[in-house]
């Protein structure tokens, strides 16, 4: 299981999780799925309706737009991406409880400082993924 991603889409990623510093920035990720392997397409930010920089909400508005462009456009959603502004990019317990119906979908965390790490959501939790840059 890999998540490819442009260096440019990661890039804009972590702009985007630096200018929503001390809360956590988060967002969709357009792409397919080939096989086990997430490739994306474009990565779009979404508002946190938490404004909290240990949880995020992504507005239901921006979801469903993202979600009728991504079909207009003959993408999926393959995951969604957020920031730990005051931690590691790893998968916490309310990651756990906000992914549990995202079964089968990456989770892209990046930090401010420039580090990031993805995990798919499997029925038992889940399992780090790998990262290719395009």
């Amino acid at each position: 299981m890999v998540l490819k991603i442009r260096r440019g889409d990661l890039e804009a990623i972590l702009r985007h999780a630096r200018e929503s510093h001390p809360f956590e920035a988060c967002g969709l990720l357009l792409g397919k799925r080939v096989g086990e392997d997430g490739i994306v397409e474009e990565a779009r930010p979404a508002k946190n309706l938490m404004k909290s920089p240990f949880e995020y909400r992504i507005d239901p508005e921006d979801l469903l737009r993202i979600f009728e462009e991504a079909e207009r456009r003959g993408l999926e959603i393959i995951g969604s991406y957020h920031s730990h502004p005051f931690c590691e990019p790893s998968w916490s317990q309310i990651d756990e409880e906000r992914g549990e119906f995202w079964v089968g979908y990456s989770f892209l965390i990046v930090s401010p400082s420039g580090r990031f790490a993805s995990y798919v959501k499997g029925e038992r939790g889940a399992m780090e993924e790998g990262i290719e840059t395009l």
